[in-house]
């Protein structure tokens, strides 16, 4: 266990910073990858410990990947769907993407592979999913109480289902689809509400065929993944964490430069709009597979706003960042329709809440709404915690710049996640004020 000690001054950010790359489409760069055949190339690829994880098991499944640290490039000799059979477990840790993805891959195998999980994993529920792939033809036995560990039995012979969307999840979306690429007939998934569009747009571009309107998204069997050349744009969850700082920490500027600008990720930046902010975007991209631009913030004072349960899904990563920004803007925020989040990341709530409490920042949080009342006072009562959670440590940091008053973050190691070199980057754009 490593803690952060925070210091007794308030800061400002000023200057530029570059974001790692987008841990989502990276993980789905490596899955697609490691699944088509031929090579793919990866560019700004982020070393986190969730994508090594990732990497690491699709390399015990018999895909050949090269990493080049220093450039930021990976290089994938994909399997043609022909995966390895294996006699010893693939151990994913606490990778949630991992596992949605993992079991769409391996929905088509006949091979048997056993999986598990750290303790995190191993107790979230994936009932749901497993339903899903077993109806399409899947076996999926649990070896103990939890989730994990299991064993999974795939069919060469997956029928193809239509799912009535029951819960707002990009993974379970996303796993179905893999599955559907090597089903026998056409997999549709008529939408709850929209979702992260991650995995249609790369399963398309790796040579799939789906088929997306408001409505539906239809996965046709039969396309042959090949190999391809992807650079991933910064990720905007890790961006976010800028945004939020350099909006409530009088005279910031900062600038963003390559950051993905998916429109279904950018959710944060949506609200901070409603809130009143301002954000300037320059040299958008043009023709990319992943949209991308530079983005330009500055200090402004935000107002309370309604967040409404079709907007969830766009921040279910930047909670805990919104929650911050709502405690130090004027007036009252709501967040509606958080029953989806709280079935996905209930403990991500709850210790959001718990924490922020520790600094003197209070909410009301129900099964579907969380309300934040604005122009709180950070009054630091105690030490925090980030309970292994790397959003919950990275947004303790943010708040950690607003107080004179140091505190201690407990559990600082869990940021290795998503981002490594997120205390060394922050620290190099704060400026005492």
């Amino acid at each position: 266990m490593f803690n952060y000690n925070t210091k007794a001054h308030k800061f400002k950010f000023q200057g530029e910073v570059t974001v790692p790359g987008d841990k989502s489409i990276a993980h789905l760069a490596i899955t697609l990858g490691s699944l088509a055949s031929g090579v793919t190339q990866i560019g700004n690829f982020n070393y986190a410990d969730d994508l090594a994880v990732t990497a690491r098991t699709f390399q015990q499944l018999g895909a050949k990947i090269h990493t080049e640290v220093n450039t930021k490039a990976m290089v994938i000799k994909g399997l043609d769907h022909q995966l390895k059979p294996l006699d010893k477990p693939l151990n994913i840790e606490n990778v949630g993407t991992l596992e949605s993805l993992l079991l769409g891959a391996l929905a088509s195998s006949p091979n048997q592979y056993e999986i598990v999980g750290g303790d995190y994993l191993s107790k979230r529920p994936n009932d749901r999913l497993v339903e899903l792939l077993q109806a399409m033809g899947a076996s999926y036995q649990t070896l103990g109480e939890n989730s994990l560990p299991a064993k999974i039995t795939g069919s060469e012979d997956l029928k193809g289902i239509v799912y009535h969307q029951d819960i707002s999840s990009a993974q379970i979306k996303s796993s179905l689809m893999l599955a559907g690429i090597y089903a026998k007939s056409d997999t549709t998934i008529i939408r709850k509400q929209a979702t992260r569009n991650h995995t249609e747009v790369l399963l398309n571009y790796f040579g799939g065929d789906v088929s997306v309107d408001p409505a539906t998204i239809v996965v046709h069997p039969g396309a042959h993944l090949k190999g391809q050349s992807i650079t991933i744009p910064g990720d905007f969850s890790s961006a976010a964490l800028y945004i939020a700082g350099a909006l409530l920490s009088k005279v910031s500027q900062i600038t963003l430069p390559r950051v993905s600008l998916n429109s279904t990720r950018i959710g944060l930046l949506n609200v901070a709009k409603q809130m009143g902010a301002h954000i300037y975007v320059d040299n958008r991209s043009v023709n990319s597979i992943e949209p991308y631009g530079d983005l330009i913030i500055k200090y402004q004072k935000l107002h309370g706003t309604k967040i409404t349960n079709k907007q969830v899904p766009f921040i279910i990563d930047e909670i805990p960042l919104i929650a911050l920004m709502a405690s130090q803007a004027s007036g009252q925020t709501v967040i509606e329709g958080i029953h989806d989040v709280h079935l996905q990341l209930g403990d991500r709530i709850r210790n959001m809440r718990v924490e922020l409490a520790k600094l003197g920042i209070v909410m009301q949080v129900n099964d579907d709404t969380i309300v934040i009342e604005g122009d709180q006072e950070i009054k630091v009562k105690d030490d925090v915690d980030s309970h292994n959670d790397h959003r919950i440590a990275m947004m303790l940091c943010i708040a950690s710049i607003l107080t004179d008053s140091p505190f201690q973050i407990k559990n600082i190691e869990s940021i290795d996640v998503s981002y490594p070199s997120f205390i060394a980057d922050m620290n190099k754009v704060l400026v005492n004020k």
